[in-house]
């Protein structure tokens, strides 16, 4: 009896082992022969999915100010901070969790005050790279208006303590690019006080911050008053960076078989892997898709019909670019932020929105140079609409710093 319930123990296992087995060569089968499905294949890439990126939890770290400057009211004088400076951390904490949403909900006063005027008075403004439509920052705040909000963009935003009595509030100058908007904000419990507002703006000429100046109240025949340059003889340290594509996709024989498992989702059970004719790039395509990925680490993806789907809500389209964008850089970027910088929506003869984003590192944008006309450009691009991404140009890199650095004069006039 105890050797027939011995070999029955022995049959089971044996049979567990062969399904195993049959399991392993499946996987790898549906890998080495693309368009054929292997049922558990995909379900064992799900910890690698879309499905696995908290969007809410990561999409504040994809916007940014361009710049937090400082008013003190006097001879034209403008302190832009430090990114890592507990003031700028401060003011724009307030920005990400109460002012922006408050913002979009709030209904403001169209105020007929000049912008540039404005901001000469004593005040805090905190400014982004370009005009962001008010859509994406209530996507980015989770903001919900009861109705739609009265400014299209958020450009700039002047941050005026003194002007309200009233020590629980802040009153708030919104400039869009054309107009200028007034809102009376509520301060947050956890936020900075209005009195620490009003310390702040007093005394930033006692400290390390270099004032700057704008160009056109020394050169009125300036055209661009957003021009902001340093008319004293001050230096500022600036560390050599490293830069290099992630280890775990530089294009060699060693990453050949395994790139596509950082640059791909998990319909990689169809896609058909090829190098191009002249051996500089790796080709990933299905019916649907085409990635190249080049040995410098730039990554090119088509949807092949580009002009398919709904265009749909910029914020939408946004989503899924972020999307795209969060599933490969968890694993491959490091060292830099990574920003959006731009938004192109007005072209109605598009199907899809164009978004730019820069890497950012201690407040600084790392550009990329085109070697073609020597300009720099953003490094990643993005097309999108409500349905999908559509097409990416992305230079995929990560960051530090080299142990050696340059000291750089600020003075304008030694440029």
């Amino acid at each position: 009896m105890r050797i027939a319930n011995l070999e029955y123990k022995k049959s089971i296992f044996i049979i567990i082992l062969l399904l195993l087995c049959v399991f392993q060569l499946g996987i790898l089968w549906s890998e080495k022969n693309p368009g054929i499905p292997f049922p558990f294949s995909s379900r064992m890439r799900l910890w690698n999915s879309n499905e696995n990126i908290d969007l809410d939890e990561v999409k504040k770290n994809y916007y940014c100010a361009d710049a937090i400057i400082v008013s003190n009211g006097k001879r034209d004088l403008y302190y832009p901070l430090e990114p890592g400076s507990s003031l700028y951390r401060a003011v724009w904490n307030d920005m990400q969790n109460s002012y922006l949403k408050q913002i979009i909900e709030k209904k403001p006063v169209l105020s007929d005050r000049n912008w540039y005027s404005l901001i000469k008075m004593k005040c805090i403004v905190v400014q982004f790279k370009n005009p962001i439509p008010t859509g994406i920052i209530r996507w980015f705040t989770g903001a919900e208006p009861t109705v739609p909000p009265a400014v299209k963009q958020i450009y700039k935003i002047a941050i005026f303590p003194s002007e309200s009595i009233n020590y629980s509030e802040n009153i708030l100058y919104v400039y869009d690019s054309e107009n200028v908007y007034k809102y009376t904000v509520t301060i947050g419990q956890d936020g900075m006080k209005r009195d620490d507002y009003i310390k702040a703006i007093d005394t930033i000429d006692n400290g390390d911050v270099f004032p700057m100046n704008r160009l056109v109240a020394s050169y009125p025949s300036v055209e661009n008053p957003e021009l902001l340059v340093s008319l004293i003889d001050s230096e500022k340290k600036i560390w050599d960076l490293l830069v290099k594509t992630p280890n775990e996709i530089v294009f060699n024989n060693d990453n050949i078989d395994r790139i596509d498992e950082y640059l791909l989702e998990d319909y990689r059970s169809s896609i058909v892997t090829k190098f191009s004719e002249d051996g500089t790039n790796l080709i990933f395509s299905n019916e649907e898709r085409v990635y190249r990925y080049y040995m410098n680490g730039f990554l090119d993806y088509q949807y092949r019909n580009k002009n398919s789907g709904d265009k749909g809500l910029v914020e939408e389209a946004l989503e899924k670019a972020i999307t795209f964008i969060e599933y490969r850089k968890k694993n491959l970027v490091d060292g830099a932020d990574i920003c959006l910088s731009s938004v192109n929506k007005d072209d109605d003869g598009l199907n899809y929105y164009i978004f730019t984003f820069d890497y950012v590192m201690d407040g600084m944008e790392i550009k990329i140079l085109n070697d073609r006309d020597k300009t720099v450009k953003s490094a990643i691009t993005v097309c999108a609409n409500r349905d999908r991404v559509v097409d990416v140009k992305w230079y995929i890199k990560t960051f530090a710093y080299n142990d050696y650095y340059t000291n750089y004069n600020l003075n304008f006039y030694n440029f």
